[in-house]
């Protein structure tokens, strides 16, 4: 045989034998389905641990699955039967929670959560309101217009520089905001003042830019109460003190 023909041959075998180390690769790269046995449908009522009351529009996930709480706080969820499994429960008014569940045919389980600390606003009818930290945020809406709602504060000061400080860099809001003349944050009218106490201790007056377009600015969050989320006019708010 020559040494072209010995070439030929073994060249012939190695483009032959592509195709099966190519399947063997292929076999090697395919994971078992992971499976969890035999599972039941349990339902979970996700409540507030300092009241009792239901938590609605929260995330209730196990193993990649998650069910949103409705207004009575319930979900229903697939889990294994009668063996641990680890409920996550997460909500921008509380602490991240887990649970685990051991998951009997027909399960009812509640899962109470630990609150964020509170925002206290207090009104000119004298009235107090309780809401969280997780969900309290500034808002400003025009006429016929939904909300739109933020973390940060859209302010300037009275120097005319924006101010756009987090939620909590405050210590204190005090109202009521007053519509007044101030061209150097706003030239097409009046703009709603307030005065600002911040965690870093400085005093300043802010003036909220977006009633310069004349849409209404308020604070909104979740009721503890009652668990609903409601708006309250910055021009009824006479403290909103932060945690």
């Amino acid at each position: 045989m020559t040494l072209v023909s010995r070439i030929s041959i073994c060249m012939l075998i190695a483009v032959a034998a592509i195709p099966a180390v190519a399947q063997a690769a292929r076999r090697r790269a395919v994971t078992p389905a992971v499976t969890i046995g035999p599972t039941t449908k349990v339902l979970l009522t996700v409540k507030d641990a300092s009241n009792g009351v239901p938590v609605a529009s929260a995330n209730v996930s196990f193993a990649g699955s998650t069910q949103i709480t409705t207004g009575n706080g319930q979900a229903s969820l697939e889990l294994p039967l009668g063996k641990p499994a680890v409920v996550t429960v997460a909500h921008a008014a509380f602490a991240p929670f887990s649970q685990t569940i051991t998951a009997q045919p027909g399960g009812t389980y509640e899962l109470a959560l630990t609150e964020k600390p509170s925002v206290t606003i207090k009104t000119k009818t004298n009235e107090t309101h309780i809401v969280d930290i997780g969900t309290a945020q500034f808002a400003n809406a025009a006429i016929f217009s939904n909300p739109t709602r933020s973390d940060t504060g859209n302010f300037c000061k009275e120097d005319g520089t924006d101010f756009t400080p987090d939620k909590t860099e405050f210590t204190r809001i005090t109202g009521p905001g007053v519509l007044e003349t101030a061209s150097q944050c706003c030239q097409f009218g009046k703009v709603v003042s307030a005065n600002a106490e911040m965690k870093s201790g400085a005093h300043l007056k802010i003036y909220f830019k977006d009633s310069c377009s004349g849409n209404e600015v308020d604070f909104v969050g979740r009721e503890k109460s009652t668990g609903l989320y409601q708006y309250y006019r910055f021009t009824d708010i006479t403290e909103i003190d932060f945690p």
